[in-house]
């Protein structure tokens, strides 16, 4: 029988296995005398055995009408459960459609993914799948952050939860049956046992199933309090109330002698409150800001690309609306970031440059993965003031590499590094192997739109440097001081 990760229902301690499953096959393995050997694997591991028909026996497998052509499945459902999706806690995720564009994991080859990609699509939600071999791998990648959320029967999902600092969100899809199969044709004796056994025990409230469900699925009940205890308890509360009661007396007097003193500890009290309400209201004022900013940014990109569809001809004005949208995107990035954010004055320059780079180049078509991309970046934390112009910068430099470094679909690759060069200077250097620059191409005297903007804001903004060089490639090196603005809040 296979045996994989999935507690309460299936799983293993001190090498043993354990959950629902495991018992009852102990108990079917009694009564019809089976032996019973454990096959221990990940979970598509397990299926592509049971497949081959190197295991017998496959617990914990949801039915639908395409496996039974395959499988032979008990006739009575052992357990019902359904998918559950979870998120980083530093991830608003309230409803369907806030995972748009979003990252999500999910096992391989099992039916719960299958679940939920059909549930996002009817919504016409389009998110990037990200497949691992368990469901362990699924919540540490939602806990290291390099996924937004991710996909997880309840069951085990509630148990992984406990183990990583991730949230249960309310988006719930495929509740399923689980259930014995065995390969169709093969093993026909072990699902009819375990058929006539669990006949006699479904309904049963007293039944071995009866007892190993709620065992294994339903949380313990509270222990019953010991009469003594309660005496005992009783006691304590009652000493406690004279204690109490002579506590009272001596602040009553304590409180007489010190009315003056208790006065101005109210008053302050009062401003103090006073002065934290204020804070609050202003904190939610600017988160609230960020939010309808960013909102407004999407808005503006999508009146810009409607704009572009009265045009379809004009190639000129298709590339124009793409370079504004893709601007206007790099803003609309740092306010969200800023939103979700507990520090309303700086983000992450990694995670933005990051998510920026990873945004662009799905926005230029890279699935069959030409280019590739290198990032070391410094987790440094940046002002607004310098990460909104930063964000322009590199937004025109990388959307640049993109489209002309590698023409006639020549492979490439496109590295960025940014570090701390000395307190309050960074440096940036963003590098590709492409064809280069056009050698009259002057840095200081731009020929086109997206050049005077990057050095406008560089040397004019950011009061910082900027080079070029194109040599096996184009070379671009920027030092930005960032300590030129101080924090509003």
């Amino acid at each position: 029988m296979a045996l994989f990760p999935a507690a309460p229902l299936v799983g293993e301690a001190n090498g043993k296995p354990i959950g629902l499953f495991p018992e009852l096959i102990s108990y079917f393995a009694g009564k019809l005398d089976w032996k019973v050997q454990y096959v221990r694997g990940t979970w598509s591991e397990s299926l592509e055995r049971l497949d081959r028909g190197e295991i017998d026996l496959m617990p914990a497998i949801s039915f639908t009408p395409e496996r039974a052509r395959k499988y032979q499945f008990s006739k009575n459902a052992i357990y019902i459960d359904s998918g559950v999706l979870f998120s980083n806690p530093r991830f608003a995720l309230h409803t369907i459609h806030d995972l748009q564009g979003k990252q999500v994991a999910a096992l391989r080859g099992s039916i719960f993914t299958t679940a939920f990609e059909d549930y996002v699509s009817s919504f016409g939600v389009h998110c990037e799948m990200v497949l691992t071999d368990d469901n362990e791998a699924v919540m540490r990648a939602i806990a290291e952050g390099s996924v937004d959320a991710g996909v997880c029967i309840y069951s085990l999902g509630n148990e992984l939860a406990k183990s990583y600092p991730v949230a249960i969100t309310p988006i719930s899809f495929g509740p399923m049956e689980l259930e014995f199969s065995a390969l169709r044709g093969r093993n026909t004796d072990l699902i009819e046992g375990i058929d006539r056994l669990m006949e006699g025990m479904v309904g049963n409230p007293n039944s071995f199933y009866s007892l190993a469900y709620r065992k294994w699925a339903l949380p313990a009940a509270a222990t019953a309090i010991p009469r003594w205890l309660l005496w005992g308890i009783g006691g304590l509360v009652l000493c406690g109330l004279i204690l109490l009661a002579r506590t009272v007396l001596l602040r009553t007097r304590v409180r007489q002698r010190t009315v003056h003193l208790e006065a101005e500890i109210a008053e302050h009290r009062k401003s103090q409150e006073c002065l934290t309400q204020s804070l609050r209201e202003k904190e939610t004022l600017l988160k609230e800001l960020h939010h309808r900013t960013k909102n407004t940014m999407h808005v503006v990109r999508s009146i810009v690309s409607l704009q572009a569809l009265d045009y379809p001809e004009n190639q000129e004005v298709q590339i124009l609306a793409k370079d504004t949208v893709e601007r206007i995107q790099a803003i609309a990035l740092v306010h969200e970031m800023l939103y979700s954010s507990g520090d309303l004055s700086r983000i992450s320059i990694k995670e933005f440059i990051e998510r920026l780079a990873r945004l662009l180049f799905r926005g230029y078509g890279n699935e069959d993965g030409r280019i590739s991309l290198s990032l070391d970046i410094a987790d440094i934390p940046v002002l607004l003031d310098t990460a909104m112009p930063l964000g322009i910068v590199l937004n025109e430099l990388l959307t640049n590499s993109i489209k002309h470094a590698f023409p006639e679909g020549r492979r490439g690759r496109i590295s960025i590094r940014l570090e701390e060069k000395a307190p309050g200077l960074i440096s940036l250097d963003l590098d590709d192997n492409g064809i280069g620059a056009p050698l009259d191409m002057d840095l200081h005297k731009p020929g086109s739109f997206g050049l005077s903007l990057i050095h406008g804001l560089v040397e004019g903004q950011l009061m910082g440097k900027i080079a070029m060089e194109s040599r096996d490639g184009l070379h671009w090196s920027l030092e930005i001081p960032t300590d030129l603005y101080t924090a509003r809040v």
